[in-house]
């Protein structure tokens, strides 16, 4: 038969190994062996004997040491272990486990210890009877106490501990302060564990863990209070009216007010809020606390009571929004939005018709200053007039000049040497080489008629032949340029000049020679009569230009007089014919012909020169010439007449020297006239427009290309100007007229072009308030329709219908029948288009209704986001809201609280009367708890409703009672059950500590395990 000490050995095994049915098996015989120890033959000593109380607690105190210095390897071992059970449980195999003496575990150092001295092995320690069993729990519960604290002090000094950790395994496992509370936690757990043994002796078997943990819960707890009865007793009396508080209307009054005011986050605060007055923002719409405090703590507990009667607080959120619509609808309740569409067409036909009068004006003006400048002449007919007035001032001038070559020889005796012609001729013709081309033409008719001239000829011969080189030479360098037959006519025409200067030094010469001999007075010489007659001749040619700058034309040839050249008589001819020696002019009669050409005939042949060459600068110039050009005297002219005008008013540079030029040959009478009036032509043709105004713009451009020109005509250019300028003007009235309609038309009030039906009005209208320049806008069209009372109250009615179309959703608030403010974007509208609804007619009070709108939505926000989680769900927040008034409690109230108020009536039932008042007692606490129950429903009836209405919150804090009497008793008892918890907990889940196992110290077989 197996020892003991074997049973015990298998008992731990089938326990190891999880084997429950073996191990009550083997712990009902361990339990009959001890009652009816067998005997063998061989046996003759007597029963085990009982080591004693004292050894029994020495050995419990060891093992709670023992228990405490290995756990961690105790953990690790038994994790292992059972890592390897289920290893061989799922695989079928039979790892073996680790043993109970692992090294540095609880058995090892045990067995270490008692390796040194028997008794301080626990297992050497025999606990026999109940006594001494109960004296092993002592042990260990003392054990189990001092060793944590001791623990604990010891990482606390070495720094391993410290802050929040060390504060909470203080709290668990005791202090080591001082002596006096070493010792008294110590008692607290011997007691604890005593008690947790005896329970587990007179338990049932399937009851005995329970049963031990209650046990030691009690005993701890009564021993724990020894030393603090009368502070028990208060807080028990206080925890008694507590309990029933429930069951009063004044007590629920009291608890909700407590926990309001827990709730808080600033009671006192809260108070001074609520005792104020709170007003409506809006008109019937009523805050709650929390919207009304902003407390976050009575936001959490609003949260929660919303969660819990979600109709109520629905139906407050619905009577604040009606409230809200009704305050914004009522700010304008009639109106016709279409009156603003009217108005505004109104106002646009009002702005053309006044913008089209003043074009008009502006147009009629412009239109006179067009007339004042002229109808303007034709070219057609300006150019015959300029060049008839061209012809006949050179015909005059021409008849003038005749007149002066007749005066130069006005008897034809007029007599003039011809050597230095015919010599110079005849050194042209012989010096030619043999192998250039002959003169031919005319060139060689003029050498032919010099060699027809004697030494002497008639002056009219020798003018006809000067004026023969002259036009020879013109034609021939105008032709062929300045070739050698120019070359050779020019040595003609200088020879012709030397024999005229010869002739006049001769005649000086030879009156000298008189003079001196005495035979001729000085003033009968050549000298005198030419000294007089040149001065008579330039005070005739200063009186002749002093009357044309009084009334002539100036530069030019008027009417006048032939002028007063004196002449010398004498004439005679040469017959053409071959160039040969000088003969005697036939005409001439008498001795051998003298020259009688003298310095007054040279004067008057100058003054006749000298007037062909004024008539062919001023009529016969490049400008002018061209103009009287045709090829015969009947034919009609090279230049038709609309293109003479053009020739003498140009555009550029030249314009004014071009006029000058033609004023000196013709005057400023009626050509001139002709010459402005042809200007005026062309700038009607370049800048006339139909409605009979000149473009300005076209007037500039063609001033700026005529500027030349036109200074010479100063006073038409400023007629020019002025009525560019009234065209100008009637361009800018134009432009301004255009200006103002497109402005129109692009604004606000062409926005209603079109529009008539009200919803269409209001939808144009309540796009104002999306654009940028919303002031700006709104502006204009108060202003359109300023004074039309009808206008302005569709433009209110148009504006609040935008916003409760726009604000006001389709989702019904609670069962109102009245859309939900959307109220982010109300507030938003309202605080960005204040100016803009003030500029559309809203007054200073009708603004700020809106404005409190808008804040007592801000305000409602409060219950919907202050207390919720940015991205959180709403549900998990709720949810965890409600169950939060449960979190405060302590793991021993919530113990407590699970067993239920009829179990803690059935203990107190047993204790008193056994089983008959354990059913008693149950029945009588669970009507109290029922009815406590019903009345803390009616507590939360009270907050909900506090929460609701800000004045009953305000009554229900002023009967709370004070949070330090509440927390008292709860302070005691978790201090209390706290140090008797940890040593309950170890003597009553060890197997091997319960009475049920054999006891490790037996000796009877004198084996060990």
């Amino acid at each position: 038969m197996a020892t003991l000490d074997q049973l015990g050995t298998a008992l731990r095994n089938a326990h190891n190994a999880g084997d429950e049915q073996a191990a009550r098996r083997l712990a009902t015989e361990i339990k009959r062996m001890r009652v009816s120890p067998p005997r063998s033959a061989s046996e003759n000593e007597s029963s085990p004997q009982s080591s004693g109380m004292a050894m029994n607690v020495t050995a419990g105190i060891n093992e709670g040491l023992y228990g405490t210095l290995g756990a961690p390897v105790d953990a690790v071992r038994g994790a292992i272990n059972l890592g390897i059970q289920g290893v061989n449980a799922a695989t079928g195999t039979e790892i073996g486990q680790l043993p109970d003496d692992s090294f540095m575990g609880s058995r090892w150092i045990g067995e270490t210890l008692g390796s040194v001295s028997p008794a301080l092995d626990p297992q050497n320690t025999i606990a026999a009877t109940e006594g001494d069993r109960i004296a092993r729990g002592v042990g260990q519960g003392v054990g189990y106490t001092v060793a944590p604290a001791g623990a604990v002090g010891a990482l606390s000094r070495g720094g391993q501990l410290s802050g929040k950790a060390l504060d909470t395994a203080t709290k668990l496992a005791g202090g080591t302060g001082s002596v006096g509370s070493v010792a008294a936690n110590a008692g607290v757990g011997g007691v604890a564990g005593g008690s947790s043994m005896a329970a587990m002796e007179n338990a049932p078997e399937e009851w005995k863990p329970v049963a031990g943990l209650a046990g030691g819960l009690v005993g701890g707890g009564i021993a724990a209070m020894a030393g603090t009865v009368p502070g028990i007793a208060r807080e028990g009396s206080r925890a008694a009216r507590n309990f029933a508080l429930p069951m009063s209307a004044g007590g629920r009054e009291q608890i909700a007010g407590g926990r309001i005011r827990n709730a808080a986050r600033d009671p006192e605060a809260l108070r001074e809020m609520l005792d104020q007055d709170i007003p409506d923002l809006v008109p019937g719409s009523k805050p709650t606390t929390f919207q009304a405090t902003g407390d976050m703590g009575i936001g959490e507990l609003e949260r929660g009571a919303a969660t819990k009667y979600p109709g109520r607080f629905g139906e407050r959120r619905a009577t604040q929004n009606a409230a809200r619509v009704d305050a914004v609808t009522g700010v304008q309740k009639v109106g016709a939005p279409e009156q603003v569409a009217g108005a505004v067409r109104a106002r646009l036909a009002q702005i053309d018709e006044a913008t089209q009068s003043m074009l008009d004006e502006a147009t009629e003006a412009a239109r006179t200053r067009t007339n004042a400048i002229g109808q303007g002449r034709s070219p057609e007919d300006a150019g015959d007039v300029l060049r008839g007035s061209l012809e006949a001032a050179r015909a005059q001038a021409k008849a003038s000049e005749s007149t002066l070559w007749q005066a130069v020889d006005p008897d034809g005796t007029l007599m003039a040497p011809a050597s230095k012609l015919r010599a110079q001729a005849l050194k042209v013709l012989e010096s030619m080489p043999s192998t250039e081309r002959r003169p031919s033409g005319e060139e060689a008719d003029i050498f032919s008629a010099i060699g027809n001239l004697g030494e002497v000829a008639p002056f009219s011969d020798i003018a006809a032949m000067r004026s023969r080189l002259s036009d020879a030479l013109k034609i021939e360098r105008r032709t062929n340029g300045e070739t050698r037959t120019y070359r050779r006519l020019s040595m003609l025409r200088g020879a012709l000049e030397d024999d005229l200067s010869a002739a006049i030094s001769t005649k000086v010469a030879q009156e000298a020679d008189a003079v001196a001999a005495g035979q001729m007075e000085i003033s009968e010489t050549l000298f005198a009569n030419l000294q007089k007659q040149q001065e008579v001749w330039f005070a005739d040619r200063q009186a002749t230009a002093r009357s044309a700058d009084g009334g002539g034309i100036p530069g030019g040839y008027g009417a006048g007089g032939q002028a007063s050249v004196p002449g010398v008589r004498g004439a005679g001819r040469q017959a053409r014919g071959e160039f040969r020696a000088a003969s005697r002019d036939p005409r001439l009669a008498g001795s051998e012909p003298q020259p009688n050409f003298d310095e007054a005939a040279r004067e008057r042949l100058t003054a006749a020169t000298t007037a062909t060459r004024e008539r062919a600068g001023t009529f016969d110039n490049r400008q002018l010439g061209p103009l009287r050009r045709r090829p015969a005297q009947n034919a009609p002219y090279d230049v038709p007449a609309s293109a003479v005008p053009g020739r003498v008013f140009v555009p550029g540079a030249r314009g004014f020297e071009t006029i000058q030029t033609y004023r000196n040959a013709v005057g400023d009478d009626e050509a001139f006239t002709a010459l402005r009036d042809f200007a005026t032509d062309r700038l009607r043709q370049a800048a006339l427009r139909d409605d009979g105004t000149l473009d300005p713009a076209k007037v500039t451009a063609w001033r700026r290309v005529h500027a030349d020109a036109l200074r010479a005509f100063p006073d038409l250019d400023a007629q020019f100007a002025d009525a560019a300028t009234a065209s100008d003007a009637m361009a800018t009235v134009a432009r301004q007229r255009k200006t103002a309609l497109d402005e129109a038309q692009r604004s606000v009030l062409g926005k209603f072009v079109g529009v008539d039906h009200p919803d269409d009005v209001t939808s144009t209208i309540g796009r104002i308030f999306g654009a940028q320049d919303t002031v700006k806008r709104m502006a204009q069209l108060r202003s359109a329709i300023q004074g039309d009372a009808d206008a302005e109250a569709g433009l209110r009615k148009a504006i609040v219908d935008h916003i409760t179309t726009r604000f006001v959703g389709n989702t019904e608030a609670g069962t109102s029948g009245v859309g939900t403010v959307k109220s982010d974007g109300f507030q938003t509208f309202v605080k960005q288009n204040r100016s803009a609804l003030r500029t559309a007619g809203f007054s200073d009070d009708e603004l700020t209704l809106m404005g409190r709108v808008a804040e007592d939505l801000q305000r409602a926000n409060r219950s919907v986001a202050s207390v919720k989680n940015p991205g959180g769900s709403n549900t998990a927040q709720d949810l965890m809201q409600v169950q939060k008034e449960d979190s405060g409690k302590t793991v021993l109230a919530k113990v407590i609280a699970s067993m239920g108020a009829p179990g803690a009536g059935a203990g107190a039932g047993f204790a008193v009367g056994g089983g008959f008042g354990a059913a008693a007692g149950a029945v009588g606490a669970g009507v109290i708890a029922e009815m406590r129950r019903q009345g803390l429903e009616k507590v939360d009836d009270l907050i909900a409703d506090a929460l609701l209405n800000p004045g009953r919150a305000r009554v229900l804090l002023s009967k709370a009672g004070t949070p330090k009497q509440e927390e008292g008793l709860m302070n005691v008892l978790a201090r209390l059950y706290r140090q008797s918890a940890v040593p309950t907990v170890a003597v009553s889940t060890d197997p091997l500590r319960r009475s049920d196992l054999p006891r490790t110290g037996d000796r009877r077989t004198g084996a060990r395990p």
